[in-house]
């Protein structure tokens, strides 16, 4: 069995530094000017995206199931990752055709013309069904190409079947499927086409397809202009809901709530509820209010149900979803949501290891990576099998080898030990010891979990760690940190100067020449 020294010694080789601390070495303004553009690329689109897309052009089409694409660093928009291979490609051929069928079912409604199956429904069909799905205008090529699919099959099978293998090609397309950014012929490094950036735009900040604003100043050709974009950017900021609520649940790695709410005991519906709650918190702070990372990681207001309220001890409105007015010294933002805490809980005594790397590791970009070992039993090497939690948590502080990394996490995963494994706020444990949730970090004292919610949201290698990942999930590739490329150093200072504005960030990497710039 490993040790917990070998454990430790692990640690520390793979970088472990202070948390609430200033960034090691380099300032950003020593970045690199000349940071390299993202290679040219085309990448699918995702389940969720297809299935929106689908609505667009057919409300009321069946929603279809399709292969996610690989992550990096939990992130899931990812563009290495989203392709087509031979292991998947017939999912997108039954999908297309499931599609096809219930649309050719449902005649003119859905092909938006008056009398289905003749030349002037096909024509209508083609004046806007391929300019919708390829989100940009279709060549005379392409129309010629699908026309003679339709005109093709019409005289043996029939309008119906011929109008769904029609839908059938432009679904299983790749000016559909795919997202293009390439840009014009050379190389070197080249702006997207204007149709490209409309594209890029929209599923950034919206994770669905281009609107007529964009497309109408794609054609005229000024979205390669930064003013243009920025003003696109703010307008589509109330309908980047999914964006955020996605890239959050997924950085801070909150998909373990189901798993840990089935641990912990919990009942079905209120884990559910718990993230229907975490949903209307980002909404409302980040996109309805337009708030800040301190709005976020502080907040006392949250939004949900009554079961959720009677978790939390707190009084309810009413009915359905509603503004929780909680104690702001048991919660404040994010983290003492129950969404995180369960997410990172257990059933069991302690969770100090598991929150406090969920914030050292995840939240501040820290690559430490877990071995096999039984930490109770190695633990023993240490302290005594009566020793307390936060005793436990100083002895491994204390090691001179261990302490390289659980003198930074320990602290921070201790001050939640005020909620259980469950996410309920606690004063003792099962055992009847006392809960100990003061701390010291970075030689400052804070008495509670909010206080040490605040001081994170503070810290600069935290902000560092979320521009960082959050260019990284709007990109769809690796985005680089504020300390090493001038495009995120850029970014993180917009973020900054506005007193941590999700909105300034948003329009700080739309802004910026490396957002529509492609290398070849």
């Amino acid at each position: 069995m490993a040790s917990l020294r070998s454990l430790c010694l692990a640690l520390v080789a793979s970088g472990c530094v202070g948390l609430i601390a200033e960034p090691d070495g380099q300032s950003v303004d020593g970045t690199d000017p000349g940071d390299p553009r993202l290679e040219a690329r085309v990448w699918r689109l995702t389940p969720e995206q297809y299935n929106r897309e689908v609505q667009r052009f057919f409300p009321g089409a069946p929603a279809v199931a399709l292969p996610a694409g690989g992550s990096a660093y939990g992130l899931s928009n990812i563009a290495a990752t989203a392709r087509i291979d031979l292991g998947n490609a017939s999912q997108f051929s039954e999908a297309a055709r499931s599609i096809g069928e219930w649309v050719a079912k449902q005649g003119a409604g859905a092909a938006r013309c008056e009398t289905f199956g003749t030349t002037a429904c096909v024509d209508t069909v083609l004046d806007w069904l391929p300019a919708e799905a390829y989100r940009r205008p279709p060549t005379a090529a392409e129309k010629a190409e699908l026309r003679a699919v339709y005109d093709d099959l019409v005289t043996e099978y029939g309008a119906e079947w011929a109008f769904s293998a029609l839908v059938r090609v432009v679904l299983l397309s790749p000016q559909f499927l795919y997202r293009s950014e390439v840009g014009p012929s050379g190389k070197g490094v080249v702006k997207l086409d204007d149709f490209e950036i409309a594209s890029l735009m929209s599923f950034s900040l919206t994770d669905e397809g281009p609107d007529a604003a964009l497309l109408d100043d794609a054609k005229a050709g000024k979205l390669r202009e930064p003013a243009e974009r920025e003003k696109h950017a703010r307008r589509l900021m109330d309908r980047s809901t999914r964006i955020w609520q996605r890239f959050f649940w997924e950085w801070l790695k909150l998909a373990t709530l189901e798993s840990q709410g089935v641990e912990t005991e919990l009942a079905p519906s209120l884990v559910a509820a718990l993230e229907d709650e975490y949903h209307a918190f980002v909404d409302n702070i980040v996109v309805k209010s337009r708030g800040k990372l301190s709005d976020l990681f502080t907040s006392s207001v949250t939004w949900g149900s009554p079961e959720v309220a009677a978790h939390y001890g707190v009084t309810h409105p009413g009915g359905g979803v509603a503004p929780l007015n909680l104690d702001p010294n048991q919660r404040g933002g994010l983290l003492t949501l129950g969404a995180w805490l369960v997410a990172h809980g257990k059933k069991g005594r302690d969770n100090v290891v598991r929150r406090g790397m969920g914030v050292y590791r995840d939240a501040m970009c820290q690559n430490i990576k877990a071995l096999p070992i039984d930490l109770e039993e190695a633990l023993k090497e240490l302290v005594g099998a009566d020793a307390t939690i936060k005793e436990i948590a100083q002895a491994r502080a204390a090691d001179p080898v261990c302490g390289g990394c659980h003198e930074t996490s320990d602290p921070v995963g201790l001050a939640f030990e005020s909620f259980a494994g469950d996410g309920r706020f606690q004063t003792v444990y099962t055992d009847g010891k006392p809960v100990e949730a003061a701390v010291v970090l970075d030689g400052a004292s804070y008495d509670n979990a909010p206080q040490v919610a605040a001081a994170i949201a503070e810290d600069e290698r935290f902000q560092h760690c979320l521009v960082e990942r959050f260019g990284n999930f709007v990109m769809g590739a690796e985005f680089g940190a504020p300390i090493e490329v001038r495009a995120s150093a850029a970014a993180y200072q917009a973020f900054r100067d506005s007193g941590g504005s999700f909105e300034e960030l948003l329009v700080a990497i739309v802004k910026d020449p490396a957002f529509i710039e492609r290398r070849k």
